[in-house]
């Protein structure tokens, strides 16, 4: 009888569990599975919308947009030594130079299998089992138009923000822009050399601010109030410069266990914090308390 009793519970909490599950999230992040179906169905280009001839709008599907991709090679720079770091020069069309402007940038890229498993976690964190592919579709666009999934360590980004053909130049530390004592003005649209990339690559370089106050960090453009917004208490002082830290320490961690062939295939293995705190703000859902 009392052994009765006692799987009837268990039975009725099992079932409980599973249905919460599936209205809050939490429970579901920690140790679920990942789910590869979404994981592999996102890896199609076509996962992002097709063409009226068939073809995808996005080429390379979620790793669409990395033109900073080009002259690369390995090299190191300072806390950020562990990591697979590439050093890129590149080129965009300016209509102030007949060659174009070229720059240089460190980045540290996630592999496109790899952004592919974050974003399908960060969205059964933020939504549990329900909505996972447009959600991840709709995080994948705004990655595509905000970053191309590119992630700058240090150097300068070019970026046509006005569609003049006049590219914008941007320097970074730890996927935020910021103000380098000696370096170009936040956006500039002045032709640079040698000398101005040297000062934007170098470690020793000051970092005298964040561009913004919102401070956006790539890949997805997390600004400081979503990173407060879903960390609640846990949230770090993000004042300052102390932005670029709490970015890097999370980036950082998350391509530490993304990588780590010792960890089981969950969720919790590719939550990326960034990236969550990103899912929240998009889909205008309320983090936890």
């Amino acid at each position: 009888m009392f052994e009765n009793i006692c799987c009837a519970r268990q039975g009725i909490l099992f079932v409980l569990l599973l249905l919460t599950s599936g209205l809050c999230p939490s429970f579901a992040a920690k140790s679920q599975a990942l789910p590869m179906d979404q994981v592999n169905a996102l890896l199609d280009p076509k996962s992002l919308g097709v063409k009226s001839n068939g073809q995808p709008k996005y080429r390379k599907g979620i790793i669409t947009g990395r033109y900073m991709e080009a002259e690369c090679a390995d090299i190191s720079f300072a806390k950020w030594e562990e990591f697979p770091l590439k050093r890129c020069t590149y080129r965009q069309p300016d209509n102030n130079a007949s060659s174009g402007k070229k720059a240089t940038v460190i980045m540290l890229n996630p592999e496109k299998e790899l952004l592919a498993k974050w974003l399908v976690a960060s969205c059964v964190i933020v939504k549990g089992n329900i909505g996972i592919k447009s959600c991840s579709v709709k995080l994948a666009k705004a990655i595509i138009n905000a970053s191309g999934s590119q992630f700058p360590v240090a150097g300068i980004v070019l970026e046509d923000m006005d569609g003049d053909n006049i590219q914008n130049a941007f320097t970074f530390r730890d996927g935020v822009t910021v103000k380098l004592q000696g370096g170009l003005s936040v956006g500039s649209k002045e032709m640079f050399g040698e000398t101005e990339n040297n000062v934007a690559l170098d470690p020793n370089t000051i970092v005298q601010s964040t561009a913004s106050t919102a401070g956006p960090a790539r890949i997805q453009s997390t600004s400081r109030q979503m990173y407060k917004n879903y960390m609640g208490n846990d949230a770090r002082d993000v004042t300052g410069t102390k932005w670029l830290d709490e970015v890097r320490r999370l980036y950082q961690d998350a391509w530490k266990r993304g990588h780590d062939d010792s960890l089981p295939e969950t969720v919790e293995k590719y939550r990326n914090d960034l990236l969550v705190a990103k899912c929240y703000a998009l889909l205008s859902i309320s983090p936890p308390g």
